[in-house]
């Protein structure tokens, strides 16, 4: 089950991301960007315990206009990992976020994971961020996310990541 993650799962979800990533630094920048208010949705997977989570956070394009978020970090324990779980997560968040009226989300990972979502390249190369290169994906959710284009920053905490 696919679900809002509640301050309950906080300290879960901060071992999911520990679990999944070789660092702790993906679980501090979820805990930055939430200390920040720049956490726009966050789901967990749950199968009994939580096992999954993703984390979509505000960006800031130079169209006032546009509402955009980035998709990071997404996480699955790895005795969970290619089950699904971090696919149902990624469907789940992007129908949420349509719902709510964004317009574009972007995120950095492996190419053919996200191309099966409606992630391109090519929507990417309009768009100058400072995480632009072959790796840098988007999906527009409107006409207003696909006609996007110009210089989109980041939250602050991430920034910190290095």
């Amino acid at each position: 089950m696919i679900r809002f993650e509640t301050t309950s799962d906080r300290d879960v979800v901060r071992a999911v991301l520990a679990s999944a990533f070789p660092s702790a630094a993906e679980a501090d920048l979820v805990d930055a960007l939430r200390a920040a208010g720049d956490l726009v949705l966050a789901l967990v997977a749950e199968e009994e315990d939580v096992v999954g989570f993703v984390a979509f956070s505000r960006l800031m394009p130079a169209q006032a206009e546009l509402r955009a978020v980035a998709l990071a970090p997404i996480g699955v324990v790895p005795a969970h990992q290619r089950t699904g779980i971090g696919s149902a997560l990624v469907r789940d968040g992007l129908l949420r976020l349509a719902e709510a009226g964004e317009d574009l989300v972007l995120v950095l990972g492996e190419t053919r994971f996200y191309e099966r979502f409606g992630f391109t390249r090519d929507a990417a190369t309009r768009l100058r961020t400072p995480y632009d290169g072959p790796h840098l994906l988007a999906k527009a959710l409107t006409e207003q996310g696909a006609a996007a284009r110009g210089r989109v920053g980041y939250a602050p905490a991430f920034a910190a990541l290095g």
